[in-house]
């Protein structure tokens, strides 16, 4: 496509920026979608279970 100046417009390079703009939004999205699961996937999966309490192997044998 000629403009009256005489240059050319390159349409490709504007729908390479579009598809480049888009597949980072996307990356993006999924990095930020793991990051939390993986920082509360812990939280997640015990989710409205009773916690266990955990006491430590000298504390029991001080009380026999």
């Amino acid at each position: 496509v000629l403009i009256s100046s005489g240059t050319e417009i390159d349409y490709d390079k504007d729908f390479y920026y579009h598809t480049l703009r888009v597949g980072g939004l996307v990356f993006a999205g999924v990095i930020v979608f793991l990051s939390f699961f993986l920082l509360a996937g812990k939280e997640l999966k015990n989710c409205g279970k009773s916690k266990k309490v955990r006491r430590p192997a000298w504390l029991s044998e001080l009380r026999k």
